[in-house]
Formats: C-alpha cells, structure tokens, sequence
C-alpha cells in the first residue's frame, strides 16, 4: 500500500489505517507527521479492519467493536456516566488523546521557534517511543529471532536462502559492533540507513548492500502490521549503476575440456565439485536444481526437471559430457552445500590453473563502495565461483549460434535483460573477428 503524504505543510498529525494485511484486512492505526519530505507513522497500537475504521471521520466505525480490547478496569473507574462503558468510544477518545498531545507539540514547537518540529525533535520532546505504548503493552519482536523464524517457517528457495542468511550474520555482526539490537516494532529507516552504512564501511560493494535491503524488505513485509513505517520506504543508500566494464567470467569450451580431462579421482571431495560444475556448465541448470539432478531426469536426447525458482520446468538437450555424468552417479544426485560447492571449486580451480595458462591470465574487476570507486585485480581461476557455469553454458550458447530464444528456454530466463548478464561478450571474440576478416577478403 502505497502512502500519500497527506500532512506536509499541516501543523497537526493525522489519523490514519496504514499497513493493511489483504489475508486478515486488518491495519495499524497510525498518526502521520511529516516533515522535510520525510513521513513518520506513531503507532498507537490500536489494530482493526478496514471496513471498521471511518476514513472521513477518521475514527473507529461502532462495528470495531469486534477489533478493539475491552475497557480495561482502569478505564472503566474514570467513567463518571454510570453506565457500561464503550469499547469504541473508549478507543476513539484515547485516539484523540494520542494525536492532541503530539499536536501540541508541534504547534508549541513553531510558535516558540517559527519552524515545523523535525521528526526527531518531536520523538525527543514527548519521549514518543516510551509514552506510545498501546492499551496492553506488546511483546516486542526482536528483528534477528525473528529473521531466523522466517527463514524456517517460510517456503525459503535455496538461492534465497543464501541471501537471508547473509542478511542474518551481517545484523548479528552489526548488533555485536555497535552494541544495538533492533526490535520491529521499533525499527526506523534511518536506523536501518546506518546499518547500510555500516555494511559499506567494511567494504561490501553497492550491489551487495542493494540485495540485503531487497531481502529485508521482503521479511519485512511479513511484519508489516507491526511496523512504524512502510516497508518499501526502505532505498539503498547508494545507487547502484549498471557495470559498464565488468568482465563476465566463464570457462572456454577449450578449459571446460581441460577440466574434464583432470584427474581428481584420488580425492572425492574435488572430484565431486568437478563432475558437478561440469554437470551444471553442460545443462545450463541453477544451482538449487543442479543438486538434485540424475539419471532419472534422462529422456532420450534431453534432460528435464522441475525448476525450484520458477515452478517451472527445464528440457535441454543432453551433451555428451552430461551424459556421461549421469550415468556415472546414477540416481543419486551430487549432493553438497552451495557453501562447499564454493570452497572446494577454488581447490579444484587452482590445481587445474598449474596446466592450463589461459586461467592464470590476471582479470581487474571495478566496484562500487558507496562513493569510492575500487578495483580488484586476480587471476581467473580466482574468479571463478559456482554462477561461472551457467555463464559458461549461455555464453557458448550464443557462441555456437544457437538462437536466443533457444538458450533462454534452455537456461530458464525469462527476461533478456538478466539474461544478457550471463553472456560474456569477449569470449570468441578474436575467433568471430578472424572469420569476419576472412570473409570481407574472400
């Protein structure tokens, strides 16, 4: 849900239902404040459907009374009427109290100062985080606890398991660091814009930031209703720019043929990572299917399988080397975690790089460390990581002419954008020049 900044030159908050979740309809109560083209909701802690909540009078309709709390003994000693009091009512006149103190605040703020309060400045003088406590006080739920929670309870995919995973350790190090642990009733953007900045400081590139801020948005959709804030309000910090020099890592038919030809069987360890890097540049698969493929996904002159990321399924032809591969393992698939599939394919790549020279060609990649500008210089064996086989497997693809459309279906893309990201322009290069030159001579 998108929110509309409603109150930006307004000397007052406003009431608002924001958050609404479409499997329960229910919404946080807010009071919207803004300044500086900055928005903050104060959560008030009251929660009731949509269809409860009047937007024009900006109250609870007498129909939430199934959304709020009774009236607390507390409550019920300062009614002077006599009579049972409302639920709704009771809610409305604590809505109203909650907004007319922050309200007094902001117009006290600009008759003494001639300026709108900021943010901060309006948390700081009411103590709004201590005093906004809703009718009965919530148990607050611990960002990390509750990260680990979602990655166990949710349909997590393996490749995005990876990436939250991350998001875990890099939280944990910052709470270790900087001594603060975040809760999400409580969290705020700019809290979360200097954990970005932390991250940057110790040298995580603008892409890396970019996809931490993507997954913790995603877990924080599951939270929304508890949230002070929208949880798309979360930006990168630094903008991330397409690369314009970065060099796309992939293996030569000619080095895929040099690491067939290695003999590894003395230790099975790296014997295993090289039949499934191989398995994975002749099949084009990604790493969450490549692990569960075998020979029962053989038919005739193809191989297929279910895709894990698309719910789809994949049908490329069977190469030789494939082939091979499969009937060698069998109906037991090469199982290893993408971890030490990781680890141990810079062993396998380091021994092959000792008799093939074109691997220990020094490679210089540049990247983005929030305004700084770095780069890293490496041999290309040292480059090489488990997303080097499918490279490998569209970019010879394409160079062998086969249509795109062809490889797409066969790589499991869908948008010739990401799918453009996988083919290394330069690999053939020399070879297609050669053939041009011969065939404008001839």
């Amino acid at each position: 849900m998108k929110h509309v900044n409603e109150t930006r030159n307004a000397l007052e908050t406003k009431l608002r239902l924001v958050n609404i979740s479409q499997a329960t309809q229910l919404g946080s109560i807010v009071a919207q404040y803004s300044h500086g083209g900055k928005v903050k909701w104060f959560p008030t802690g009251y929660r009731v459907r949509e269809k409860n909540w009047n937007a024009v009078k900006l109250e609870i309709r007498p129909s939430g009374i199934e959304d709020v709390p009774p009236v607390s003994v507390e409550d019920d000693k300062k009614n002077s009427t006599g009579t049972k009091p409302n639920p709704v009512a009771t809610a409305n006149n604590k809505l109203k109290d909650f907004k007319s103190k922050l309200d007094t605040i902001i117009r006290e703020y600009f008759q003494q100062h001639g300026e709108k309060p900021t943010i901060k400045q309006v948390e700081v003088i009411n103590d709004i985080a201590k005093e906004a406590s809703p009718p009965e006080a919530p148990k607050l739920t611990n960002v990390i606890d509750a990260l680990g929670a979602f990655i166990e309870t949710k349909d997590v995919k393996p490749n995005s398991l990876k990436v939250y995973s991350a998001l875990q350790e890099n939280l944990r190090g910052y709470k270790e660091d900087k001594k603060q642990d975040w809760d999400v009733e409580t969290l705020t953007v700019d809290a979360f814009d200097e954990f970005q900045g932390w991250l940057t400081s110790r040298g995580f590139h603008n892409t890396t930031v970019e996809r931490r801020v993507i997954a913790m948005k995603k877990f924080l959709e599951s939270h929304q209703e508890q949230l002070g804030f929208h949880y798309k309000d979360l930006k990168p910090k630094y903008k991330v720019k397409p690369p314009k020099n970065l060099v796309v890592i992939t293996l030569s038919i000619e080095e895929l043929k040099a690491l067939e030809a290695l003999d590894l069987t003395h230790n099975p360890r790296m014997h295993r990572v090289q039949q499934l890097f191989l398995l994975q540049a002749w099949s084009g698969l990604r790493f969450s299917d490549v692990v569960r493929l075998n020979a029962s996904h053989v038919d005739g002159d193809t191989v297929r399988i279910d895709i894990s990321k698309t719910d789809d399924f994949s049908s490329v032809p069977l190469f030789p080397t494939a082939g091979r591969i499969l009937a060698e393992i069998g109906t037991e698939p090469i199982s290893v975690s993408n971890q030490e599939y990781n680890r141990v394919l810079k062993d396998v790549m380091k021994v092959l790089a000792e008799t093939t020279p074109s691997l220990q060609k020094s490679i210089t990649q540049l990247h983005a460390v929030g305004k700084r500008k770095t780069q890293t210089t490496k041999a290309k064996w040292q480059w090489i990581t488990t997303h080097t086989a499918r490279r490998s497997f569209v970019t010879m693809c394409i160079q062998k002419s086969v249509p795109q459309h062809f490889t797409m279906k066969w790589s499991n893309h869908s948008d010739p954008r990401s799918f453009r990201k996988y083919q290394n322009a330069m690999q053939g290069e020399v070879e297609a020049a050669r053939q041009f030159i011969d065939a404008f001579n001839a």
